[in-house]
């Protein structure tokens, strides 16, 4: 498969605080979000609170997903420790009809290039799925290189990479140096206009699941050359929304904004925080004036 467009990094609709699915809300946010265009969904990644699921609300939530997805692509989230555990749950998402696994780099403990590649080699040689490599330092303190990743990309079973390392020097590398045929997309949504400039395929846009509408529009309006809507889109859309999570954990942040366009999808599951009032407040006013601004350009 290839790697284009916008792809949602879903928050994952919960009952209490240890998360608990609520498959009825993820359901109606999954149809929402196919509703409004969008490329592909990407569950079960870092706002989707992945590491504070189990293993079998990872696999009924994928699950659920894809069967309310229709025929838009679904990229699991698979990210675990060890390249066993890994496995298990690139097969649950298999078995669950997911069309990539996303596999974050190995985290907790510290190694080196040489062990980054082996452990991605080791899975893409037996996974049942294409795997999508998932860079974000700030949270695994693990680092791709780029020599890492262009060797990477020569492997069949490894189609792309998920950047949100906020280098833009490091996109600009791994768009030039790997083949044409590996997608890269831009996980930090504020870089989404200069990222598609080095050469992204696309964008896996965290504001997209407050707004998808909007961010998909940014998306064409940049492809057939409307560069002065796609900045404005930029402006009005994204760094908004972006902003507003400065200083609040981003899953929270997201699930709480989610909940201001749909019905509830639940608290953050510990161990991340509630949000305060003033965290509310903050989001709160940011989400009126972009969502005013949608439905006045709508």
């Amino acid at each position: 498969m290839s790697l284009s467009g916008v792809y949602v990094p879903m928050a994952t609709p919960t009952t209490g605080r240890r998360g608990e699915i609520d498959e009825r809300a993820l359901r109606d946010y999954t149809r929402l979000l196919v509703d409004a265009g969008v490329d592909g969904l990407f569950p079960c990644g870092s706002i989707g609170e992945f590491s504070s699921l189990t293993a079998a609300e990872r696999a009924r939530t994928i699950e659920t997903v894809v069967d309310a997805s229709g025929d838009v692509p679904v990229l699991a989230g698979c990210g675990d420790t060890s390249a066993g555990a890994v496995l298990e749950h690139i097969d649950a998402a298999d078995a669950a009809g997911a069309d990539a696994a996303v596999v974050v780099t190995p985290y907790y403990l510290q190694t080196t290039d040489g062990g980054v590649a082996e452990f991605y080699a080791n899975i893409a040689d037996t996974s049942s799925l294409p795997v999508v490599l998932y860079h974000i330092p700030a949270l695994t303190n693990q680092r791709l290189s780029v020599e890492t990743v262009v060797e990477l990309a020569t492997h069949e079973n490894i189609i792309g990479l998920k950047d949100t390392s906020g280098d833009m020097n490091f996109v600009y590398e791994v768009t030039r140096e790997t083949p044409e045929g590996f997608g890269v997309l831009q996980g930090s949504t504020e870089l989404a206009l200069a990222s598609l400039d080095a050469g992204c395929d696309g964008l896996v846009a965290g504001p997209a699941n407050v707004f998808p509408r909007a961010v998909v529009e940014l998306v064409e309006a940049y492809r057939s050359g409307d560069r002065g809507r796609a900045t404005e889109l930029m402006n009005e859309v994204v760094s908004p929304t972006v902003s507003a999570m400065d200083d609040i954990p981003t899953a929270a942040a997201i699930k709480y904004l989610v909940s201001r366009s749909i019905r509830g999808i639940g608290d953050p599951i510990v161990p991340l925080p509630e949000l305060d009032a003033t965290q509310k407040q903050v989001l709160d006013r940011t989400y009126h004036r972009v969502a005013e601004t949608v439905a006045i350009a709508d």
